[in-house]
């Protein structure tokens, strides 16, 4: 079965969304994470996916009190967390509150090294965020990027036992537009490593077609603004994924 995973943005211990990443164009949603957590909670989901925006702003945790309210709220969710994740102290402090999953993306892109030499079982904790805008690998909150060939990095991952990776198409990313599914389904095919895409899913036809990659290595969705938007409902979503 395919994860979903609601997403959680955290911006001044806010839920927010962005467009296409930009720091000046934010929607504030709540000023209770609990609350918007509990909310995916009730409509059936077991995962959240929380990204400190601060974070990956500055490079360092920002809302790190506010996920571990979340964590010890609710302690049997599967929780992966980015934003800022760029030290292996930040890794043992997320993961000293229990978090599930470490997203990096920064780091990984710019320092390999980092990747390679983190004990084996913190590799099994590690996701690593592939950000695509322009055609360009995103870096540092998605406000630069960076001309390494996306695949010759992928190829690195694979060979690095990278077990999985989050895609973001950032252009689409908070514009409920629909997914660019020709992008996904290419990535995807790609690689060996297991994907969990994001970035566009507007409507639940957007899910149907998501889900027929499931068997060349699709694991996981993230679905964001639709849900804060009502273009999504998530128990609708979790009832598909449950059948297929």
């Amino acid at each position: 079965m395919i994860k979903i995973f609601p997403a959680i943005d955290l911006k001044n211990k806010k839920c927010v969304r962005l467009s296409k990443g930009d720091y000046s164009k934010v929607k504030e949603y709540s000023d209770n994470p609990i609350k918007i957590a509990e909310q995916w909670i009730n409509q059936g989901s077991q995962n959240l996916h929380i990204i400190d925006l601060d974070g990956a702003d500055t490079g360092k945790p920002v809302n790190f009190e506010v996920i571990k309210s979340i964590r010890q709220e609710f302690p049997n969710l599967f929780i992966q967390v980015g934003g800022g994740i760029r030290f292996e102290d930040t890794i043992d402090q997320y993961l000293s509150i229990g978090v599930d999953k470490i997203i990096i993306g920064t780091k990984a892109l710019i320092d390999p090294e980092f990747i390679l030499n983190l004990s084996r079982d913190k590799k099994s904790k590690i996701i690593i965020d592939i950000a695509i805008k322009n055609g360009l690998l995103a870096t540092k909150g998605w406000r630069e990027t960076n001309s390494k060939n996306i695949y010759d990095f992928i190829e690195f991952l694979q060979n690095n036992n990278v077990s999985q990776i989050v895609y973001t198409d950032v252009n689409k990313d908070g514009m409920l537009e629909g997914i660019n599914f020709d992008h996904v389904e290419k990535f995807i095919k790609n690689t060996s490593i297991p994907i969990i895409a994001s970035g566009g899913i507007t409507l639940i036809n957007d899910v149907h077609k998501l889900l027929k990659l499931k068997n060349d290595g699709l694991s996981g969705i993230i679905i964001g603004k639709a849900l804060y938007e009502n273009k999504i409902n998530l128990k609708e979503v979790l009832e598909i994924d449950e059948c297929c």
